[in-house]
């Protein structure tokens, strides 16, 4: 998943098991959903320990324009006795390189979609149905749930005022030819 720290915005994302491939398909939506980085203005990415995010990260954006960072939580026995952080790419503050908003977000993820939740659950989680969740999780959350009177789109620019369910399912949707 991809959230913008400052107005809480949430990107995008790609379901599945984090390999080489899911993580290049990652990259490649979050580079059409961002402004395209330059030197002056540089897209900061802080991730997690996993090495497809090496890969990755340089194959979709642009070399010099990147800032990334890893955040990696040290486990003994499911439980966390440290956090180890690292400057992969540009120059990044220590103190801004956190994924605690990132957490706050999928907890939040899991109180309300109840395929999220870590409990074994007896039903299948069928990849189309866990997307199909996660986009309207995405329109509720950056164009309907407001914080301190705005919503993440508005934060960003994309719209003036809230949408409302209502108004959300009447949208004329034109087709695609």
């Amino acid at each position: 998943m991809a959230f913008k720290r400052k107005t809480q915005f949430f990107i995008c994302f790609v379901i599945g098991k984090w390999n080489d491939f899911t993580c290049n398909e990652f990259y490649s939506l979050l580079s059409k959903r961002v402004r395209f980085p330059t030197r002056k203005r540089k897209i900061t990415i802080i991730s997690d320990g996993n090495k497809q995010n090496l890969i990755a990260i340089p194959n979709n954006f642009p070399q010099g324009n990147i800032n990334h960072a890893i955040r990696k939580k040290i486990r003994i026995n499911q439980k966390i006795v440290g956090v180890v952080s690292r400057i992969i790419l540009g120059n990044i503050p220590k103190d801004e390189i956190s994924i605690t908003q990132m957490d706050g977000f999928c907890s939040k993820l899991r109180e309300r979609i109840s395929c999220y939740t870590r409990k074994a659950r007896s039903f299948a989680k069928r990849k189309l149905c866990i997307e199909q969740r996660l986009e309207i999780f995405s329109i509720q959350h950056n164009f309907i749930e407001m914080k301190k009177g705005k919503t993440p789109a508005m934060l960003e620019g994309l719209q003036r005022k809230p949408l409302t369910w209502n108004t959300f399912f009447h949208i004329r949707l034109t087709t695609l030819n």
